[in-house]
């Protein structure tokens, strides 16, 4: 975990930040293997033995006054007894990490039955576009034959494929069966057949470790639907004009609902990755790219920043579904098209997922971003608290992650690698400010933790970085 300050010295009072111009706040990267020094954590168990205050719930660090019987948080001054049992955990000198760093990542017990938790495995789901040309299937087989070599053992892999119809691949058997549903080419249409309907679902997610060599044959039964085959099936688009038959949007809600009905029940982790190769142009989601060339023709008026806004809220919409049902989507748009990201940012963005725009076949990398982005660590059903001093607030936070109902500053993260990086700024609390005009500098303190499953094990952790700041005071005494 490395956390990083804007401003090496924080503001006294509002006025002196008012004064300042300068941002005030953090960005935080929870996942990350070093913390903002290049320390490497202190690691451990039994982290639900960590005293926490009895006021501010912060927990007990290196950067707290300890006495025999009680300690004093560092947040927020609170005078907090010790139990017989910490008091045995603390009695040796170097006997727990949060007692030598302020850097940690502790094991935390189990909760549930271990063996639903053993049974919990991640899953990953590809939904190829056939409305494409054989340079991009060609780009997606490779890119997912990567993928393939770096999923962790025990993962589930499932092959989807989208057009004018939505593909479901079987590859458990001895040769791939492929079950098709259509979709209807209104906007405002549902699936006749449900997918659980068309293919259950233990049919449809194949263990990698058992099934590699069967999933490389499906990818080598990749087509493109024919140009008569899309025209019939998708008949006229928006105005009158012909359409590709790419329904992405109906594609990825029905595949968010496929896997979500088992969520919390048998996986660890839902992530799908779409593949693009143009705008959506069918079907529920479908996108009037026309406006491109229309604000282009028009006059006065920045191309650039009238590009920027979405031109529908339908994927803002669905990434709400997939993060109630804790799935992560990836896209990877590889087209020279106008295909108004602006709209479909937020079905990545919003669920902790990317989005990658590659702008030709030729010279793209998608496997080895593929590759890459599977292989290094990363960690999912994250939940991320930052925890101030009793003068100031975390007040506007930016990332991919979602707001916690319930509780305030608690942030959710589907899925998280050591790259994903996230930012807080702060208020105070009065307008007072730090009020310690008797000194003229002093430090704050400032935690962050992370609470995740691993990939590899699907084990509990729970990380904790405390840290202290210089607080700048520029008033006279």
């Amino acid at each position: 975990m490395a956390v990083r300050a804007t401003v090496s010295r924080f503001p006294a009072d509002a006025d002196e930040l008012e004064a300042s111009g300068m941002l005030w706040g953090v960005v935080v990267t929870p996942f990350a293997t070093k913390d903002e020094n290049g320390s490497s954590p202190m690691y451990g168990s039994n982290g639900h033995l960590i005293p926490r205050c009895e006021n501010c719930w912060a927990y007990y660090n290196t950067y707290c006054d300890q006495e025999q019987w009680a300690w004093t948080c560092s947040l927020c001054g609170t005078l907090n007894g010790l139990s017989a049992q910490t008091i045995a955990r603390y009695s040796l000198p170097n006997s727990a990490p949060e007692n030598m760093s302020s850097f940690i990542d502790l094991e935390l017990p189990l909760e549930g039955s271990e063996e639903e938790d053993m049974q919990a495995r991640p899953v990953y789901v590809a939904a190829v576009d056939l409305a494409c040309s054989e340079e991009f299937i060609e780009l997606t087989r490779s890119a997912l034959l990567a993928a393939l070599e770096a999923l962790a053992p025990g993962s589930l892999f499932g092959l989807a494929t989208f057009s004018h119809k939505l593909g479901l691949y079987d590859v458990q058997g001895p040769i791939p069966v492929i079950k098709n549903v259509f979709i209807p080419p209104d906007s405002d249409g549902t699936l006749l057949v449900q997918l659980e309907d068309a293919m259950p679902l233990f049919s449809f997610l194949a263990p990698v470790e058992t099934c590699k060599d069967r999933i490389t044959n499906a990818l080598e039964t990749l087509r493109p639907t024919s140009s008569w085959e899309r025209n019939t099936g998708a008949g006229q688009g928006l105005g009158g004009m012909g359409v590709g038959g790419r329904g992405f949007g109906l594609a990825m809600e029905a595949l968010i609902t496929y896997l979500g009905s088992e969520y919390g029940n048998t996986f660890a982790l839902g992530r799908i990755f779409g593949f693009l190769s143009g705008p959506p142009d069918y079907g529920p989601g479908q996108l009037d790219t026309r406006r491109y060339s229309e604000q282009y023709a028009s006059k006065g008026e920045d191309d650039d920043h009238a590009l920027l806004p979405e031109h529908m809220p339908f994927y803002k919409d669905l990434a709400s579904v997939a993060v109630q049902a804790g799935v992560c989507i990836d896209i990877f748009a590889v087209t020279n098209e106008y295909t108004d990201l602006a709209s479909l940012k937020f079905l990545s963005i919003e669920s902790g997922g990317s989005l990658f725009l590659y702008p030709s076949t030729d010279d793209s990398t998608l496997p080895q971003d593929m590759y890459r982005m599977l292989s290094r660590p990363y960690a999912f059903n994250c939940i991320m608290r930052l925890r101030t001093s009793s003068e100031y607030k975390p007040g506007n936070s930016y990332g991919h992650f979602f707001p916690d109902p319930r509780y305030e500053n608690v942030q959710h993260v589907i899925c998280c690698d050591s790259y994903a990086t996230y930012a807080y700024d702060f208020d105070f609390v009065y307008n007072t400010g730090f009020s310690r005009y008797w000194i003229i500098c002093t430090v704050d303190t400032l935690q962050s933790l992370l609470r995740y499953s691993w990939h590899s094990n699907i084990l509990l952790l729970c990380p904790t970085g405390t840290f202290k700041f210089s607080i700048g005071l520029v008033k006279e005494v």
